[in-house]
């Protein structure tokens, strides 16, 4: 459910990230055991992290960009940057907030309480900037997909698998097949490390 004001979108996407990042909750950095089946806190549509750290020139054109398409409000085009870049940059509210109130600073934008929320519109001088950028830039989200590579999403999915098996085993299983387990983790470690060294492309 969308929060209902701008604080509450604030918190929603701190708390919220696993939805596909994000984001990245105490639960989900390993903080404790998962709700909604996230082993371990890794859910199988959670980002990879944030991939690389992007500029806050990247956020404002992306926040501009997406307002040519319609209003939003702010956890709206995190889970759009998110959706776009192919969970390969999901964007903080710590970066997304701020970039709205500069972006309203320079009369840019203007935001209106909606049902609650905090909805952004592009001004006309705003919407003359945006699609200025939209004709001579690449799209932030399309970039960050393109750094992630094209089998970051399989990755993902395969370690979501991988610890939901774990955590069922470390459940339910004996203490012979834990041991068992641990070992072949350990394994699969030591291969993962050689491939990291290896000259493989």
């Amino acid at each position: 459910m969308d929060p209902r004001s701008n604080e509450h979108d604030h918190d929603h996407a701190h708390n919220h990230r696993s939805r596909g990042g994000h984001f990245s909750s105490r639960r989900e950095r390993g903080g404790g055991g998962g709700r909604r089946g996230r082993a371990f806190g890794y859910g199988a549509d959670a980002p990879m992290g944030r991939g690389p750290r992007r500029g806050r020139g990247d956020v404002r054109t992306a926040a501009l960009l997406l307002l040519l398409e319609r209003p939003m409000h702010g956890y709206e085009m995190i889970l759009e940057i998110r959706e776009r870049s192919g969970d390969a940059w999901s964007p903080s509210p710590g970066a997304i907030y701020p970039t709205i109130q500069l972006l309203s600073d320079e009369g840019l934008i203007t935001t209106t309480d909606q049902d609650g929320k905090k909805v952004s519109s592009l001004t006309e001088a705003g919407r003359v900037a945006a699609q200025e950028l939209a004709s001579t830039k690449t799209a932030p989200w399309d970039e960050a997909s393109s750094d992630a590579g094209e089998n970051a999403p399989s990755l993902r999915h395969a370690i979501h698998h991988l610890l939901m098996a774990t955590k069922q085993l470390a459940m339910a299983g004996s203490d012979v097949q834990r041991q068992r387990a641990t070992d072949l983790l350990d394994e699969t470690r030591r291969k993962i490390y050689a491939l990291l060294a290896s000259d493989d492309a």
